[in-house]
């Protein structure tokens, strides 16, 4: 006899047939909010780690970084390790790089470095002196945009740099500057400019010297030549024509001979060693007998004064010393006209210092001219030199001298109005007479 199972029966073999499904599904369930709870938690600490690593990367670097776990306590000290190579390489740099600017700055002459298309990369303190420039607001700028010298641009525009260039100085007027190129990496090259306004005066000095020379001695020798031509037999010429013959071949050879021991005395001052052992020089009495020798060349033609001190005396070589005072007191007399007035002063100033000048009422040197006084056989006027009978060494002379006392000889003019000589000696030159001696 079949029975039909109750609701008890059919309730519980329900409960057990879905009782594994429902324990395997709640399982289930359980393990995947675990995983994601783990995955939440792993991304989360991730993205912690990784707001650390930004902010010390972006507010703190160069600090040790801040702590961590696991791989990325690993990151952050590889980041770190890594930061610190860098930085020790970036000092290295840095110092190499000051290194060799302040070796360039160090250098006697100036550079400049530029590119294919003459920007300029870098330039030391000479070169912007020289050449005008502004730093750091020239940088990138075209080199010849700055430096205008059509010469210089053709220079760069060959480039044939084989052998330097000179220029005169775009800043300053009357300094020469050579300039030369040389490349130092693919499409840059180095400009290394020098101030040879020295050596171009001195070879400036030298042409001049020779041409000077000749034309001194020329004119003298042509002189006697052409008499000397006249008068193949004294007879043939009347007595006052020998006679004027002989008076202008002795006063040419006078001439000539003046020349030669002047540039004899030049040679020997140039090579004469400026560390001798002074020795007592009696001013007073030395400028007494210049002005005695001063007033017998003027002959009455000029007044001449004196402000001497005659206690005031040196110590240094004799002979140097009258060459200094007699080539400004006779240079006086041959360029003040007639009825002019000279005055020559020896007094100590305030300073300690001794001071000798002579000042004139000629008619004055342009300021243009007075730089270049002391070269040799440089004049301001050629036919007043050759009527004057001047070499144009002495005031070369006097130079040379002085600078073997410490001294330097100053000039002062106005055209129409006279000039002044002078030149003072440093207080350790300065000596005084002894009380038992007076001026001869």
């Amino acid at each position: 006899m079949n029975h039909s199972p109750s609701i008890w029966q059919i309730t519980s073999r329900l409960f057990w047939y879905y009782l594994p499904i429902a324990v395997v599904g709640f399982l289930i369930n359980i393990w995947y909010s675990v995983t994601i709870a783990f995955c939440l938690i792993v991304i989360i600490s991730n993205y912690r780690q990784m707001l650390k690593l930004t902010h010390w990367l972006w507010h703190q670097r160069g600090i040790y970084p801040p702590k961590a776990h696991g791989l990325w306590s690993s990151v952050f000290d590889g980041i770190y390790g890594q930061q610190r190579r860098n930085a020790k390489k970036r000092t290295e740099l840095s110092t190499i790089v000051r290194r060799f600017r302040l070796g360039a700055e160090s250098l006697p002459d100036a550079v400049l470095l530029f590119d294919e298309h003459r920007h300029i990369l870098w330039c030391n303190q000479l070169a912007q002196d020289m050449l005008g420039l502004k730093w750091p607001t020239d940088k990138g700028n075209r080199l010849d945009n700055l430096v205008r010298h059509p010469a210089f641009i053709d220079y760069l525009d060959e480039e044939n740099f084989s052998a330097p260039y000179d220029i005169p100085s775009p800043t300053k007027e009357h300094i020469r500057l050579e300039v030369r190129v040389v490349p130092y990496e693919t499409n840059k090259w180095t400009l290394l400019i020098r101030d040879i306004t020295h050596l171009h005066q001195l070879e400036q000095m030298r042409k001049d010297f020779i041409a000077n020379v000749s034309h001194e001695l020329k004119t003298p020798l042509t002189v006697m030549r052409g008499y000397l031509e006249m008068t193949p037999n004294k007879n043939d010429l009347s007595e006052e024509m020998w006679q004027k013959a002989q008076m202008m071949m002795m006063q040419q050879a006078t001439r000539m001979n003046d020349l030669v021991e002047q540039l004899l005395s030049l040679s020997k001052l140039e090579g004469q060693n400026p560390d001798f052992a002074p020795a007592f020089v009696d001013v007073p009495s030395l400028l007494e007998i210049l002005t005695n020798e001063a007033k017998s060349i003027s002959n009455g033609r000029h007044i001449i004064e004196t402000n001497i001190d005659d206690e005031l005396c040196l110590l240094g070589l004799s002979t140097e010393l009258r060459s200094a005072f007699s080539n400004l007191v006779f240079n006086a007399i041959r360029y003040t006209p007639d009825n002019g007035k000279i005055t020559i002063k020896w007094h100590k100033t305030r300073t300690g210092n001794a001071k000798f000048s002579v000042i004139d009422t000629g008619s004055g040197i342009q300021a243009s001219h007075i730089p270049r006084l002391t070269e040799r056989f440089y004049r301001v006027d050629e036919a007043r030199a050759r009527h004057t009978g001047g070499a144009g060494l002495g005031l070369s002379i006097v130079k040379h001298a002085l600078n073997h006392h410490q001294s330097k000889l100053e000039i002062s003019s106005e055209i129409g109005k006279g000039s002044e000589f002078s030149f003072q000696f440093p207080p350790t030159l300065v000596a005084l007479r002894p009380v038992n001696q007076a001026v001869g």
